[in-house]
């Protein structure tokens, strides 16, 4: 006589759940990650500190003195555009005075600004000066570039930061008369050079890098230079 007979079955997987399942994982996941870089200070587009301070000023617009401003000459050691320049507090859209310095005391800084008539400003201890060797007001010479934040308006206006941006040029030697270079810069612009203060000197066909002061209000009066290996 026959038993009964005993049927097996087999246990299958639900796979479809599976994949469901790790699909809400993974997709949590993603959306937490997400949130993460968001929440977190300079994450997500947009949120790095870009502070671009006012546009370049010069004979070439080569400067890396301003608060964050781009440093486009780029450092001695190479021509072109380099990294940018020293982050600081960023100008933004305070009131800024771009002139020359015809003299300072104690409380005040009177300059000549650009297209303007001469004025006065207030300082106060809290007034900072930087660029081209300045630390104090008192290092800023008559007839030296500067660009001045300033608070405040007509006889309240005070000095806040006062900048002496250096300048300099990145190009090619193509003349020399005695001590004054023609430098043909790399954005193409013609600059006059006055290289007579400086213990190294350039030959023409000279690539180089120049730095030094506006006199004269055209010519670069060089007190560095760098010159550039030639490509042969």
């Amino acid at each position: 006589m026959t038993g009964p007979t005993t049927t097996t079955r087999r246990w299958r997987r639900p796979r479809g759940r599976v994949l469901v399942i790790g699909a809400v994982v993974l997709a949590a996941l993603v959306v937490a990650g997400v949130v993460a870089a968001l929440l977190v200070p300079g994450g997500g587009p947009g949120r790095g500190d870009d502070r671009r301070g006012v546009p370049g000023i010069g004979l070439t617009g080569e400067y890396d003195e301003l608060d964050g401003g781009p440093g486009l000459g780029g450092p001695v050691d190479g021509p072109g555009r380099g990294d940018r320049g020293p982050r600081g507090e960023g100008l933004g859209d305070d009131a800024v005075l771009v002139g020359t310095v015809v003299s300072t005391s104690e409380g005040t800084l009177v300059v000549t600004p650009d297209g303007a008539a001469q004025r006065s400003l207030r300082t106060t201890d809290d007034t900072r000066v930087r660029g081209s060797g300045n630390a104090a007001l008192g290092d800023l010479a008559p007839g030296e570039r500067v660009v001045v934040r300033v608070d405040g308006t007509g006889d309240a206006a005070t000095a806040v930061s006062v900048t002496a941006p250096q300048a300099r040029v990145t190009g090619t030697v193509t003349a020399l008369t005695g001590t004054s270079a023609t430098v043909v810069a790399v954005d193409g612009r013609t600059v006059t050079v006055d290289v007579g203060g400086l213990g190294q000197q350039p030959a023409v066909g000279d690539v180089v890098v120049l730095t030094g002061t506006i006199t004269d209000g055209a010519t670069l009066t060089a007190d560095g230079v760098r010159i550039l290996p030639r490509a042969s």
